[in-house]
């Protein structure tokens, strides 16, 4: 009994050292672990279309960014627009992020309280293609002709706009098409002279002997494609707020990680979603397509604007900016700043914040 009493004298010592030294570790989710070690997850379901790829999420995913961040995102694929704002309204998602801009603000305009929060495209390879025998000089080329769009689209109301800032809006015909294919096909046939379609038809195109005629990018830069978008009284919960934070944190860091990694991202699509290679890469890889989780305040309410100059929103009294909520995004942010403060790219991101959110 002597001789095992000092051994159990210095186990004693030693469990009380280490309860000791546990004393100094960080707590889970500060800033030290960089907030990797989140014990909570929260969940989110975020609705997109398949046509032109979640990449923020497949990154994020790829990377381990939604798991160290401490969120659990569910991708719900639904390709009209009409179904996906219904399915927001009704709270069967959370989320809308491939949408346009123009549809969500017309649901606005007509009394849905939605809210704009962040963005994934801040332009979208939107192109208006003709025959390859047809002219096209510049925007009076369009002056007296027919063009085929599908109604609401980022490429209708893009074009729309272009056209009213020029003069033209009333000295062109628009023919409305519900399918994206439908305005390739009227191109070919003859029925129209030009048409805008979505991101990711250009192999159709040329397959039907088109040709990009025209990119609205370069007459509107910044034009407001997709933005992400929730009811604004699911933005108003907290929980629902941090839930978004750590989405945004973890997409911002996907962002990051796609410069310079566009193979990286192609494959990722390619691997997600009915699409090929080829068609892929067209648009992954596009000087036309700009993907930026900013919430770019400024060019929606330009887009709110110029939709009630064109008559796609009539004259009311509701405060767009209101619907527009760009402290979460600066929050997620400016945090990633601080637990990354060797990142250039951050730095560079609040820059354009500030510049473009005002």
């Amino acid at each position: 009994m002597k001789k095992i009493l000092p051994v159990i004298i210095l186990c004693l010592i030693m469990m009380l050292a280490l309860v000791g030294c546990g004393t100094n570790a960080p707590a889970s989710g500060t800033a030290d672990t960089k907030g990797k070690a989140n014990k909570d997850v929260l969940k989110i379901s975020v609705a997109a279309q398949n046509n032109s790829g979640q990449v923020f999420q497949y990154m994020a995913e790829a990377r381990g960014f939604l798991q160290e961040e401490g969120i659990d995102v569910n991708m719900v694929y639904i390709n009209n627009v009409t179904d996906a704002l219904t399915a927001l309204s009704g709270g069967k998602v959370d989320v809308l992020s491939t949408y346009g801009t123009g549809g969500p603000l017309i649901q606005i305009a007509n009394g849905q309280d939605f809210t704009i929060f962040g963005g994934y495209m801040i332009i979208g390879e939107t192109p208006i293609y003709g025959k390859r025998e047809t002219e096209w000089k510049n925007l009076e080329s369009f002056r007296g002709k027919k063009i085929g769009i599908t109604r609401g689209g980022t490429a209708d109301t893009v074009i729309r706009g272009i056209l009213s800032e020029a003069g033209l809006l009333n000295d062109v015909t628009f023919v409305e098409y519900k399918k994206n294919q439908e305005v390739l096909q009227a191109i070919a046939a003859g029925e129209v002279d030009f048409g805008g379609t979505a991101t990711g038809h250009q192999l159709q195109a040329a397959d039907l002997g088109l040709d990009v005629k025209m990119w609205p990018d370069e007459y509107w830069p910044n034009h407001s494609c997709c933005r992400m978008l929730a009811t604004s009284a699911w933005i108003k919960d907290e929980k629902n707020q941090e839930a978004l934070y750590r989405m945004l944190r973890a997409y911002l860091r996907a962002e990051e990680a796609m410069q310079g990694n566009k193979d990286e991202v192609v494959d990722l699509v390619v691997k997600k979603l009915d699409l090929d290679k080829p068609t892929v890469t067209s648009f992954v890889k596009s000087e036309h397509m700009k993907y930026d989780s900013d919430p770019f305040k400024n060019s929606v309410i330009k887009m709110w604007d110029r939709m009630i100059k064109f008559g796609y929103i009539k004259e009311n009294n509701i405060p767009i900016a209101e619907h527009i909520n760009t402290s979460i995004y600066k929050k997620a942010l400016e945090s990633l700043i601080k637990d990354y403060p060797n990142s250039q790219f951050f730095k560079d991101k609040l820059v354009q914040f500030n510049q473009n959110n005002s």
